[in-house]
């Protein structure tokens, strides 16, 4: 503290020392590393069984429990977390929000598929026709979220848009199924890598990843002694024991207070998670806020960067050990569809319910044009990933190894690159 006379007037001015600001910050970042484990624990390991309980309960098919409960679930704590900022009415927190929401489109588009590549010995077959899909549904969700926000102000009607989009990706989904019975196997597959499954398929004992033009894609078990990707192996198994232990707290905690979720009390384990999901995302947002000024930086960097890494480094854990597991597609494509739920859910069923009861929401973001740049990216991050792909437009061949993708080390070192070259653009320009 130091005090300045001017005249008559003494005024106060606060003079945060270095020292100071760093315990600030430090303390802010072991309480986003706490809030985020722990939403992410209470979704994966409580909520989610939960609703899938529920779905059983209700006799609703697998098929549609998969991407509309159960995907309800899992994006759970990105959804509360837009909706404290929407109900704040704070633009400081819509704009971490949104910001976050790009941030996680940059790092499932930039980030975890090339980790999926350097992760496994030969390119992932990752199948053309799923991506396609997904970054269609993205890109379209995020263009109506521009375009809903050019007035600065959001109504029911464009929110109500903003969650069919959500419908018409269902659709795009599962018509498929009914036109095509075979088209099932692909659509299950994809369900059963959910959050729901992820405790299995995050065991040690990974699988390797089928290969680009493999004749079989099923896993097939790694050698320790011979594997290149050993130590990376290896190095995931000592990720996923320190976020064993890191998560101990939160673990014992919702053990104490929340019911078993395959027990009768399923409903109350659905409440009790979902409150703490809108505390712990509560959290998040003062947090993040108290690091940006702390730091002095802009909101926008926060949430590109802290927020959107916090909550994606669970899903990159996942997405590795899924294509490890020899679940490519689902790895890639899983990450990538999990954003149309981001966009369309996460930000449209708050504002829709915000808009319902308000009228309309001001949402006058005063970085518009990040949204703009960072649609650029992903329309450019998946023309980089099919670039040489003749695949692509062989819609018609009857070799199988034809429908799909093969993502080398180098494709996922150029999209490394642009996601790095991106984020600082995005810190640089704020």
């Amino acid at each position: 503290m130091s005090a300045q006379v001017d005249g008559n007037h003494t005024a106060v001015v606060d003079m945060a020392s270095p020292g100071h600001t760093a315990v600030n910050v430090s303390l802010s970042l072991v309480a986003l590393c706490f809030l985020f484990t722990g939403l992410a624990v209470v979704a994966d390991d409580h909520l989610v069984p939960a609703i899938e309980v529920l779905c059983e309960k209700l006799d609703i098919p697998e098929e549609a429990a998969g991407a509309s409960f159960l995907a309800f679930g899992s994006a759970a704590p990105e959804m509360l977390l837009n909706a404290v900022a929407t109900c704040e009415h704070r633009l400081k927190s819509m704009e971490t929000t949104l910001s976050a929401i790009q941030g996680s489109a940059l790092i499932a588009f930039g980030l975890i598929p090339p980790l999926c590549a350097f992760t496994t010995c030969e390119p992932l077959a990752v199948s053309w026709a799923p991506l396609l899909r997904d970054t269609i549904a993205y890109i379209v969700s995020l263009m109506a979220l521009v375009c809903f926000m050019q007035d600065s102000i959001v109504t029911v009607w464009e929110a109500s848009m903003l969650c069919l989009t959500y419908v018409v990706y269902l659709m795009a989904i599962y018509l498929p199924v009914y036109f095509n019975p075979t088209y099932t196997a692909c659509v299950l597959l994809k369900d059963e890598t959910s959050a729901t499954s992820l405790s299995k398929l995050l065991d040690p004992a990974d699988h390797a990843a089928p290969t680009y033009g493999s004749s079989s894609f099923d896993p097939v078990p790694l050698d320790p002694t011979s594997s290149p990707s050993t130590k990376t192996g290896r190095l995931l198994c000592a990720v996923k024991r320190l976020g064993r232990v890191c998560s101990v707290p939160c673990r014992t905690l919702f053990k104490l207070t929340l019911p078993d979720s395959n027990s009768s009390l399923y409903l109350v384990t659905i409440v009790l998670s979902l409150a703490y999901v809108t505390v712990f995302s509560a959290g998040v947002l003062y947090c993040t806020r108290k690091i940006s000024a702390d730091l002095h930086i802009s909101t926008t960097t926060t949430g590109v960067t802290l927020l959107a890494l916090g909550a994606q480094i669970p899903d990159a854990i996942a997405s590795v050990s899924l294509a490890r597991a020899g679940h490519a597609d689902a790895a890639v494509c899983n990450a990538i569809g999990s954003q149309v739920i981001n966009v369309s859910l996460g930000s449209g069923l708050p504002l829709a319910i915000s808009t319902f009861y308000y009228g309309s929401v001001n949402m006058a973001y005063e970085n518009e044009i990040m949204l703009w740049k960072s649609l650029a990216v992903v329309i450019g991050s998946y023309l980089l990933l099919n670039f040489n792909f003749r695949s692509v437009f062989c819609l018609y061949d009857a070799n199988p190894k034809d429908n799909f993708i093969g993502l080398t080390k180098g494709d996922g070192a150029i999209l490394l690159t642009l996601y790095l070259l991106c984020n600082a653009a995005i810190t640089i320009t704020s």
